[in-house]
């Protein structure tokens, strides 16, 4: 339902910066790759090797050459463009994950410290960093103005942290240059494909500048005039017991946001972690009620969940924003409508 909310026009893209291997960085293989195929790895991605240091200068993209990213890639992409520069490979997880398996050449990338904002007491959860934070934080992990970015997460139920983080990073600006490895870190070991261990490669000091995108986020006013005079379409990402107000979801109130579908992200996600079938997804999409030239505004409890929806519909190239404060938001105020919701807990 287009409405109120005009579709933002907005594009991006480009990319540069090599993705190297540091000598603290061992690589190690899962069965059924070789010992060969280690030391081929090791070859390709190492930059003290002769392959690496006599390699002709002009084969190197520059930022103007590199195409643009999707925002979704397979591991066969991955494995393919591992190599090339102008890629930073960020995994999120611990130090000590991140030691003990970790894609080579990948940098760790701590999502509580960068991706979301300190917490404040009383205040709204999961929020998005101050922009000159976050620039700080992403030229720290090598990320230039040409870098394209691919996020992993770590385990298969970790998959959230994924899509909060690539939505944080296209608000932030890097649209066409950030994207989310389907399946993550476990889909690439399940296909027995190099990991490397230790603390991992020193990146070099990136210098990207950023430009926040307020097209990407929508706020409690015009969520409030969507309400009332119609507009985007609004996504709730949530299971179905938590929207309809059967079941808590831990807020001030209970239910939705009068006038919103419920697409839960599950509904979206196969067990292991990966977006399913493009087919899969439109079947998925359209049953909620979202329709193919939609305007949509995605939002959970915090923010959370919904970026996981966010990714699938920018995958599915549909416009969409995100309404960040959420239902923590909009349910501390008792004189806003609630759809499908018993009267708000004492």
């Amino acid at each position: 339902m287009i409405g109120g909310g005009a579709v933002r026009a907005r594009a991006r893209v480009s990319a540069r910066e090599s993705v190297r291997v540091s000598a603290r960085e061992s690589v190690r293989v899962s069965a059924p790759y070789s010992v060969l195929t280690a030391l081929l790895a090791t070859a390709i991605l190492l930059p003290t090797t002769a392959a690496t240091q006599s390699a002709p200068q002009s084969t190197a993209q520059s930022p103007a050459q590199a195409p643009a990213i999707a925002p979704l890639v397979s591991t066969e992409w991955l494995a393919r463009e591992l190599a090339r520069p102008a890629l930073v490979v960020l995994q999120l997880g611990t130090a000590d994950s991140f030691a003990a398996a970790h894609i080579p050449g990948a940098i760790r990338l701590d999502f509580d410290r960068v991706i979301v904002a300190p917490p404040v007491e009383g205040g709204l959860r999961m929020e998005l960093p101050e922009s000159a934070a976050l620039q700080s934080a992403l030229r720290t992990l090598g990320v230039h103005e040409g870098t394209r970015v691919v996020l992993v997460f770590e385990q298969s139920s970790a998959f959230l942290r994924a899509g909060r983080a690539f939505f944080t990073l296209e608000w932030a600006g890097l649209e066409g240059r950030v994207a989310v490895l389907d399946g993550g870190l476990p889909a690439w070991r399940a296909e027995g494909r190099v990991v490397a261990t230790g603390a991992g490669r020193t990146p070099v000091a990136g210098d990207v500048v950023l430009a926040p995108q307020p097209v990407r986020v929508t706020s409690r006013a015009e969520v409030i005039e969507y309400v009332r005079e119609g507009g985007p379409r609004l996504v709730d990402a949530r299971i179905p017991e938590v929207f309809s107000g059967e079941r808590s979801g831990g807020m001030a109130a209970d239910g939705h946001i009068p006038s919103a579908v419920n697409l839960p992200f599950s509904a979206v996600t196969t067990a292991d972690g990966k977006l399913r079938s493009r087919a899969e997804l439109e079947e998925v999409v359209a049953a909620s009620g979202v329709g193919a030239d939609d305007t949509t505004v995605a939002y959970c409890n915090t923010g959370f969940q919904a970026s996981w929806l966010y990714l699938t519909l920018r995958v599915l190239g549909r416009e969409v924003s995100m309404y960040d404060g959420s239902f923590d938001e909009w349910s501390r105020d008792a004189a806003l409508p609630r759809g499908g919701a018993p009267a708000a807990r004492p």
